[in-house]
């Protein structure tokens, strides 16, 4: 099965502009299967289609985009106004990549293994760990910019939010400078825009992060070796990862410190999981470990990761958050994965699971 959902557009344009050649890929994805939250099994299905823009100019200057049908408009995240989708531009001095993109430290370091045919939400995507700047704890910060660029095995990256969750470009209307995404129902979503209100927009201190990992082989696979650092306000993030292979065996481990962070709230879809107490506690670290096996069209795999409250009162001890998820994927060829995970956390009530297909187009 070919992995385009439509034929692949090329373009080949003779344009003054100086565009040599472009291409349109449209892509998808596809998953259905049974959830289980602790208390009862549901069904839960999803498809998506991606399209991706490429284009080289013709001084051999390369450029694109990328964003998913739901991103036209989908809870107040658009395309069009940098929140949502991603744009880029690559050249000899790097890659320049800007809207929903990841931090310098993600970039680098990257999150532990993914398990179940939701890779990893049923469970409130627990193997993710919470970066400071540009994650999904941090949708005050706005659109990002990542600057990467690699030489002789080393990945160097540089990354900055615009401090703002004003929809931008502005023109009267819906995405006016004015306009703010809301959670005006209370649902606990960022889903709906005020606009027109003078001074309603929220800004925060500016959200940057710099990084840089160093990529290896050795007799029987490979590894890399990554350190992060991040600021946002009076709050710091350092984080440290590695990852290896070793034939059919993969390993990755990941430290991230905090200093002045308040607390974050994990969520499973739309319902919170437990809320720190930012009176009394900030977010002070995160770590963890992940092994993988591969065996045939077989893969079995596990996380486990801890988070660490830091009392910040007289009287209160620091807490700890642990979490295990262990999965199988068994590939049935042609881009479709059968798949499966349990996760376990002091973060929810209940341990879950889920069973399921997912495809790719």
């Amino acid at each position: 099965m070919k992995k385009v959902l439509f034929a692949t557009t090329a373009l080949v344009m003779s344009m003054t502009a100086g565009v040599a050649v472009a291409e349109v890929a449209v892509t998808g994805d596809a998953r259905m299967g049974l959830i289980y939250d602790g208390n009862d099994a549901q069904f839960g299905s999803r498809a998506r289609v991606r399209f991706t823009l490429t284009g080289e100019s013709d001084a051999g200057l390369s450029f694109g985009a990328s964003f998913r049908v739901d991103h036209q408009d989908e809870r107040g995240g658009k395309a069009n106004a940098g929140t949502a989708g991603s744009v880029w531009i690559s050249g000899t001095y790097g890659k320049l990549e800007m809207g929903d993109v990841v931090s310098a430290s993600e970039a680098a370091i990257g999150d532990l293994y993914e398990v179940g045919y939701t890779q990893g939400e049923f469970g409130g995507d627990l193997e993710e760990i919470s970066y400071l700047t540009a994650d999904g704890n941090n949708l005050d910060q706005g659109p990002n910019i990542l600057y990467s660029y690699s030489i002789s095995g080393f990945n160097l990256y540089a990354s900055a939010s615009d401090s703002s969750d004003n929809a931008w470009p502005g023109a009267a209307g819906a995405d006016n400078p004015f306009c703010d995404v809301v959670d005006a129902d209370g649902d606990g979503e960022l889903d709906d825009e005020v606009c027109g209100v003078a001074g309603g927009d929220t800004d925060s201190e500016l959200a940057w992060s710099v990084a840089a990992n160093y990529e290896g082989t050795h007799a029987n696979g490979t590894y890399t070796v990554g350190l992060g650092y991040a600021k946002h306000g009076d709050a710091k993030e350092v984080v440290l990862g590695a990852e290896g292979t070793y034939g059919a065996f993969s390993g990755k481990i990941i430290y991230a410190d905090y200093k002045d962070r308040a607390g974050i709230d994990f969520r499973v879809g739309d319902n919170p999981m437990v809320e720190f107490d930012n009176a009394n506690y900030n977010y002070d670290k995160a770590y963890g470990l992940s092994l993988a096996y591969e065996f045939d069209a077989v893969t079995v795999k596990g996380y486990y990761r801890r988070d660490v409250a830091e009392a910040i009162v007289a009287g209160a001890d620091d807490t700890d958050f642990d979490t295990w998820g262990i999965g199988a994927d068994y590939d049935l060829g042609g881009g479709a994965i059968l798949a499966g995970g349990i996760v376990d956390s002091d973060w929810i009530a209940d341990t879950v699971a889920d069973v399921g297909v997912r495809f790719k187009f």
